[in-house]
């Protein structure tokens, strides 16, 4: 069996303009910096001497530790579903293998879970934007969240009594900005605004011929 090359920790050189990084030195060439509370954490040390495979699984510890640093300030902003945050990491530079550890392990810690996404993104679109129904679920499905849990939590919110008083509600904020108009046009232009919300033509039609004064 061959041998394994061995590399050595050569120097952990705390940084001068940021005291709380370190950056390490393997063979006398600079690998990476970490936080100092990070290379404490893992026991690292000058003249500790590494293999390949424990040189690779290091790397790999530490982008999956910085990466679910990542996670955790994105998750302190606002609850994000599986494929955002992964979209998110990867672009922020982390390999595929290391975001899928990141998304299972806060998977694992439930602070993400997709099924609580959807409520809260839907209860806010709902209750403070008062988005219709068309516009919540393409946004969710943007979020990549699967057809039958939109399906699922829009059901209760998804009746025409429902849907019409949000949009009516929705209206009433909207409909003084069209009091220059004529009827016609005000009823053209709230129509569009309330489909853009994500209510379908029939909901917008009903809600204008009750909220605009003598509509076409």
């Amino acid at each position: 069996m061959e041998r394994q090359k061995t590399y050595a920790i050569t120097a952990l050189a705390q940084q001068e303009r940021r005291a709380w990084r370190t950056s390490i030195f393997i063979d006398g060439s600079f690998w990476r910096a970490l936080d100092t509370e990070i290379v404490a954490e893992l026991g690292l040390r000058e003249g500790q001497r590494l293999s390949d495979d424990e040189l690779s699984r290091l790397g790999h510890a530490l982008e999956t530790k910085k990466a679910l640093g990542r996670a955790f300030n994105l998750l302190s902003h606002r609850s994000r579903s599986t494929k955002e945050l992964s979209e998110r990491l990867g672009r922020a530079g982390f390999e595929a293998a290391v975001v899928a550890e990141v998304v299972e392990r806060l998977q694992s810690l439930d602070y993400l879970d997709d099924n609580d996404f959807t409520n809260s993104w839907l209860q806010n679109r709902i209750q403070t934007k008062l988005y219709g129904k068309n516009r919540i679920k393409h946004e969710l499905k943007l979020k990549g969240i699967a057809d039958d849990m939109i399906d699922e939590h829009l059901a209760p919110h998804s009746s025409d009594d429902s849907e019409y008083a949000r949009a009516f509600k929705l209206a009433q904020g909207k409909v003084g900005s069209y009091e220059s108009s004529d009827a016609q046009k005000s009823q053209r232009r709230l129509s569009r605004f309330l489909m853009r919300r994500g209510y379908s033509a029939a909901i917008a039609y009903r809600v204008c011929k009750n909220i605009l004064p003598n509509p076409d």
